[in-house]
């Protein structure tokens, strides 16, 4: 007799409880569902590294339930900025596929400032002033051949911008990574379009010697 009535107080207990969420909670979870916001998406899809501009987007109504936190509303928080990745029409616009860079803020300064990256060969340890290199670091480009040193005028002090190993990886980027080769292969440079055209030349002329002169970019 006490189980019976065990199990019937049981029973009350939960249809108490279903009755308090049918008539307080599900209601407004219903409404919430129902609920809209607007906000913002691409008319067409862009590509990753796209400058967002104001005629590139459109206004969409959609349901709030749901909707992450990190989706960007204001129309003045997505202009102007950058993609990150690709973006289609049906994609919400979320913080983390927008940048405020093209690719990187060190590549988007050198852009800025109308200069262009250009990489030469390093074939021994000794052409990469024995594996001491960094990214920014000013250096000298010295040239050889024909059995003669060729010293350029315009390659006497420019900046690093990353040096690579013969798998092409940014050393500083396997720094850590102890199956990785850690041996300079090349040198990418900082360069305007007279000090490209002779790097170029450099290159192609013979092998090219790297020359430390100092730590830290100019000035």
């Amino acid at each position: 007799m006490k189980i019976f009535q065990n199990k019937i107080v049981v029973g009350v207990i939960c249809i108490v409880i279903a009755a308090i969420l049918a008539f307080f909670f599900l209601p407004s979870i219903s409404k919430s569902k129902s609920n809209t916001e607007k906000i913002y998406a691409v008319k067409n899809a862009v590509a990753e590294g796209t400058k967002i501009e104001e005629s590139m987007l459109v206004e969409k109504e959609v349901g709030s339930y749901g909707l992450p936190q990190s989706i960007i509303k204001e129309k003045d928080k997505i202009v102007g900025k950058y993609a990150s990745c690709d973006i289609t029409p049906d994609d919400l616009i979320l913080s983390s596929k927008l940048s405020d860079y093209a690719a990187n803020q060190k590549l988007d300064k050198v852009m800025s400032q109308g200069n262009m990256l250009v990489t030469v060969s390093l074939d021994s340890v000794a052409s990469a002033v024995g594996n001491h290199l960094k990214s920014g670091d000013i250096i000298s480009i010295v040239g050889y051949a024909n059995d003669a040193v060729v010293v350029y005028e315009e390659l006497k002090a420019l900046e690093v911008y990353s040096i690579e190993n013969e798998n092409a990886e940014k050393l500083e980027d396997v720094e850590n990574n102890e199956e990785a080769e850690h041996l300079a292969s090349t040198v990418t440079l900082i360069a305007n379009q007279v000090q490209a055209e002779k790097l170029i030349q450099a290159e192609y002329s013979g092998k090219v010697h790297a020359v430390f002169v100092k730590r830290g970019a100019v000035k």
